[in-house]
């Protein structure tokens, strides 16, 4: 019986032709019954084969389906009789995502496909939410911006449609379909919220052509697929996308019409493909016949069959029952076994053939001899006796020797004549040595095998000493080559794919602790997310020199390590390779933005700021000293480094450096003689992200090469002068931009009085445009983060600061009026600014971005302008100037502060109070302050972990009632709403735990928080799998940009539940900021009710004291 077994493939994404050409090839390999069919772009290729079991027939089928599916890849979207829509309906629902489409015409595209399945609605909205409802249609258009800055793009027209209807609907994807316009072939585009995917399409093509390229978009998107040749991938809003057709699509649509239920006509054209028949049908392959047995020859009655045992004797003699009584079977039944043995046996020949039975010669054992002396003579006998009796009285013995010689004679081959000749060569032993014969004599036959037995014991002692001392050596040899492997083996090399990840950090860890055990000279380990990482040695450490004189490259320290030192400073490490040549090119920069070096006392994390060749040598107007520059506690010394980094880099890789960071270092041979390719990366902050993003690297237009390289390429050098102020005013710019990201925070937290909420509309602009990211806010809902002008792209900046270790007395603010050196000054902006103070005091800030002294009643009343606005009360007024006052001087260096142009109330309120300071036993108080509280403050201890005596938990009554932004929940906030699944992947990534399958009502517990709700430690993941951290870690740090619409909660004061309908957490939030210290808020309410400035100071700031200088 024949079984017969057929697969479908089912394909979208390839032209005609392209899918002939890949069957030809499977054809040609011996792939059996092939037929392919094609209906609106979907190609289903089947194949049948035959065998005669039914499991070798799914075997075949599966090995040629295998065989296909890798050479179509992606482009095989399911098997059987599921359609493209179906395949892209599972998917939207087992995903759980929404699809929308943003006009009429790609919604009946889509439906029409989408309509007949089963639960599409659950899916698709099919124009409820978006097109076919009149509000949501009238929202739904392109923004004016994105037309005035693309002018004529079709593309990215289509693109901010479909944005805003992802915004509009809060649905995942949306769909538009542009028909061919002047200038731009049609195309069919998806977007969702990480960008946009576009096709485009040949002419002519049917409307359930149109719907398939749209749903084969979308399931490439759902499923991360490599995209056909005709797409491009682009951000709406960003760049000029160029969408062309391809050649290959422009092919489409030369193969028959689709039918599995009826087989299509073969077609006599060149390039069709149904006329696929099957190469083999097993239904019509008759099996051989099997060979007949050749009848069995006669076997003679009397043959003995071949390989029987025959036995001695044929006597059927009785069972013997006593084993003592012993009995032969006589003679003739001895003679008649030899005869039987003497006899060849000719299996071939006839019984009759045979020759007749031989004789055998006459044997002693013929004969039943049981007495020798029955048939002797007696008088031969007694004639025998008295001749040996005579002998003996002569002396004439015969001896056993004697005896066996003639015996060994009797039986010997040898001729008689040798045997005499041998007798006569022997001396007269008898007569030279009778006494040693007759010793001899007594000599008998277990004698010798004594001696022989004892003569291979010997031998065998000496063979088992000589395998157990080369067992020994052996042994000895594999300890000696287990000892050296695990004295020089440092154990499982971290893999560089799993850079990022906690078993990465825990194999560098075990690594480099092997490594200080077992290399000498070695301190820390190099790991790298795109390259192999290495081990750091000291410095001096000099490389291993192979056999063939190669040395191994090395990295090891050129400089001292200042990473842990307090002020800013650069750490040279050597590598006396190539090994980071390729740094240089842009594919493998891309995948390894970072690295980091691991050491004995901990890990420390870079993002990879710039990338530069380097001479040592040069000198002039391009040197620069990069050994030298390890000290950058100077600010001048910290901007010439940046600054010369920056202006020599190969790549921009938008790495903001900051103005106190530590750099790391890396220089290697390059791919040029005599230059060397340097690597400066900068520590990650304790409280930034370490997520890096290759994608955003692009290379730096003209920059600094040496002096010899442009002798080599006969180029001119440039002005370097001029090369180094653009990358100073590169430099200030970002920082100005990274210092109005950070206060921007600070501003939606410490600002106050009835004008704040214009204040923060200006500060969410300017955060809005430098972080380019309005496509991350959720559509949908009521209150989006920031839309009442709060900014949250920075909860660890503002008005917090760090607990300083240092102190500051009175006695040293009064003891050092003069200026201080300031490393950037704009004096005419300060003078247009307005008043100064009459005993022309000042103060070293960086302010909006540029380091410099400045006035200080200037500096107060613009800080204090920026935080409470234009209308604040006076005594509010006051307490910002005191409190800003103190942080300032707690802090070291040019602490960042943003201000805005004082008006005449904040300027009189900051002469008034600029010799004022809260100080506790005769030193300057730490004084942070934020927004608003909830009903209370929280102590240093709940925020930073240390305890500050002034800095404890107390009253804020009227925040509730005067501060915006108080209260925030997450059913109505995207701020304060979290997705289980981003929660779990975060909470994976950061902690290394892992929630599969756990219950989301056990993942969080509050484990302390003070009277007001600020929560202090929480704990993350079910009893028995859970890490403790603090509140303020939780906030800024786990959920720090992952709610629903990219941010965090608003402050740690909290509480949580799990709504498993929306699958997301909902947080109740109360108060904004970090929660210690001075509320901005507050103290309006305080002032407001008649309270002084010292009042609302002393308050917040228990147990300081107002000091006057």
């Amino acid at each position: 019986m024949v079984n017969t077994q057929l697969k479908i493939l089912r394909v979208f994404g390839p032209t005609a032709a392209e899918v002939s050409a890949v069957l030809r090839q499977v054809r040609d390999d011996g792939c059996p019954g092939l037929r392919l069919l094609e209906r609106d772009g979907e190609f289903a290729v089947c194949v049948q084969v035959s065998a005669t079991t039914r499991a070798m027939a799914e075997q075949y089928c599966d090995k040629w389906v295998q065989k296909l599916k890798s050479k179509f890849g992606d482009d095989v979207f399911a098997t059987g009789e599921t359609s493209l829509a179906q395949a892209a309906l599972d998917l939207l629902l087992r995903k759980r995502k929404l699809l929308v489409a943003a006009d009429e015409t790609t919604g009946r595209l889509v439906g029409g496909l989408l309509q007949p399945l089963a639960h599409s609605e659950a899916a698709f909205d099919f124009g409820t939410e978006s097109y076919a409802n009149a509000r949501a249609q009238r929202q739904i258009q392109v923004p004016p911006q994105l037309l005035r800055k693309f002018p004529g793009d079709v593309v990215q027209a289509a693109a901010g449609r479909a944005a805003s209807a992802l915004q509009v609907t809060g649905a995942d994807y949306a769909a538009v379909y542009m028909p061919a316009t002047v200038g731009q072939c049609p195309f069919v585009l998806v977007c969702d919220r990480s960008g946009a995917a576009a096709c485009a399409l040949p002419p002519e093509l049917s409307d359930a052509a149109i719907g398939n390229q749209i749903l084969d978009l979308l399931r490439r998107r759902l499923q991360g697929l490599q995209l056909t040749d005709s797409c491009i991938t682009f951000r709406p809003g960003r760049e000029h996308p160029m969408l062309l057709v391809s050649e290959a699509g422009r092919q489409r649509g030369n193969t028959v019409r689709f039918s599995l239920r009826h087989r299509t006509p073969a077609t006599r054209e060149p390039d069709r493909t149904a006329d696929f028949e099957p190469m083999l049908d097993f239904d019509t392959a008759e099996p051989a016949p099997r060979p007949s047995r050749p009848a069995a020859q006669p076997r003679a009655a009397h043959a003995a069959p071949v390989g029987t045992i025959q036995f001695e004797t044929d006597v059927d003699a009785e069972r013997n029952t006593d084993p003592l009584n012993i009995e032969t079977a006589g003679a003739q039944a001895a003679a008649e076994a030899r005869r039987r043995r003497a006899v060849p046996v000719k299996r071939s020949a006839a019984p009759a053939e045979r020759e007749p039975a031989r004789t055998p010669p006459h044997s002693i054992l013929d004969d039943d001899v049981p007495d020798f002396s029955a048939q002797l003579d007696p008088e031969t006998i007694a004639a025998a006796q008295a001749a040996d009796e005579a002998d003996a009285a002569a002396g004439r013995t015969t001896t056993a020797q004697d005896f066996s010689r003639a015996a060994t004679r009797l039986f010997s081959e040898e001729e008689q004549e040798e045997v005499e000749e041998k007798s006569r060569r022997a001396p007269d032993r008898k007569e030279r040595e009778p006494v040693r014969e007759r010793e001899e004599d007594k000599t008998d036959l277990r004698s010798r095998s004594l001696a022989r037995i004892e003569q291979a014991e010997r031998r065998r002692r000496r063979m088992t000493v000589t395998v157990l001392v080369l067992v020994l050596l052996v042994l000895l040899a594999g300890a000696v080559g287990l000892w050296w492997f695990f004295r020089h083996d440092l154990g499982t090399r971290p893999a560089a794919r799993n850079y990022g990840t906690a078993a990465y950090d825990d194999t560098a860890e075990a690594y480099l602790a092997n490594a200080l055990e077992k290399r000498p000279g070695a301190l820390g380990f190099l790991g790298w997310p795109g390259l192999d990482g290495t081990l750091v040695y000291a410095p001096g450490t000099e490389p291993e020199t192979a056999s063939d004189g190669t040395q191994t490259p090395l990295v090891r320290f050129a400089t001292a390590n200042a990473l842990d030192l307090a002020t800013p400073g650069n750490t040279v490490l050597e590598c006396t390779g190539s090994s980071y040549a390729g740094l240089a090119r842009q594919d493998v920069m891309e995948q390894n933005s970072g690295f980091t070096l691991y050491l004995q006392n901990g890990a420390y994390r870079f993002k990879v700021a710039a990338v530069y060749y380097l001479d040592p040598a040069e000198e002039g107007d391009g040197a620069f000293d990069l050994y030298g520059r390890t000290d950058l506690s100077q600010y001048y010394d910290y901007l010439s480094f940046v600054a010369g980094i920056q202006a020599r880099s190969l790549w921009q890789t938008g790495v903001d450096v900051g103005d106190r960071s530590h750099f790391l270092t890396i220089t290697s041979q390059s791919d040029e003689d005599g230059v060397l390719l340097c690597v400066t990366g900068r520590l990650i902050e304790e409280e930034e992200s370490a997520a890096l993003d290759g994608a955003a690297i692009t290379a730096a237009e003209d920059p600094l090469l040496t002096a010899l390289q442009y002798q080599r390429k006969n180029q001119p050098m440039p002005e370097v002068r001029t090369l180094l102020q653009a990358s100073v005013d590169s430099y200030a710019q970002q920082s100005a931009a990274g210092t109005a990201a950070r206060n921007n925070a600070q501003a939606g937290e410490e600002e106050s009085g009835t004008d704040l909420s214009g204040r923060l509309e200006d500060l969410q602009q300017q955060t809005d445009e430098l972080l380019a990211s309005a496509d991350k806010l959720l559509a949908g809902l009521n209150d989006v983060a920031g839309g009442a002008g709060a900014t949250e792209s920075d909860l660890n900046q503002g008005a917090e600061g760090s607990l300083p270790e240092q102190s500051v007395t009175v006695d040293e603010v009064t003891a050092t009026p003069a200026p201080t050196e300031a490393p950037a000054s704009d004096s005419s902006s300060s003078s247009e600014q307005g008043g100064s103070s009459a005993e022309g005091e000042t103060i070293n800030v960086t302010m909006n971005g540029t380091a410099q002294t400045m006035d200080l009643v200037q500096c107060l009343a613009m800080v204090a302008q920026n935080e409470l606005g234009s209308n604040a009360p006076a005594e509010a007024y006051k307490a910002q100037c005191v409190a800003t006052h103190c942080w300032i001087l707690s802090q070291s260096g040019y602490p960042a502060v943003y201000g805005a142009t004082p008006g005449e109330a904040a300027l009189a309120a900051a002469r008034e109070v600029a010799h004022v300071l809260l100080t506790y036993n005769g030193q300057v108080c730490f004084t942070p302050y934020f927004a608003s509280a909830s009903t209370g403050t929280a102590s240093a201890a709940d925020v930073w972990g240390n305890d500050r005596p002034w800095l404890q938990a107390v009253d804020s009554p009227y925040d509730q009632s005067v501060a915006s932004n108080w209260h925030t929940n997450g059913s109505s906030s995207g701020t304060a709403r979290f997705s289980r699944q981003t929660l779990q992947d975060r909470i994976k990534s950061e902690l290394g735990i892992d929630l599969s399958g756990v219950d989301p009502n056990s993942w969080f517990k509050i484990l302390s928080a003070n009277q007001y709700g600020w929560v202090a430690k929480i704990q993350v993941g079910p009893d028995g799998n859970s890490e403790t951290v603090s509140g303020r870690w939780f906030r800024e740090n786990l959920l720090a940009g992952q709610s629903v619409d990219g941010r965090s909660l608003r402050s740690q004061c909290f509480t949580f539940t799990y709504d498993s309908g929306l699958d997301c957490f909902i947080f109740d939030v109360y108060g904004y900021g970090h929660g210690c210290g001075m509320s901005q808020w507050g103290a309006i309410g305080y002032a407001q009710n008649g309270w002084g400035y010292q009042d609302i100071l002393l308050h917040y700031y228990s147990g300081a004291t107002i000091t006057t200088y």
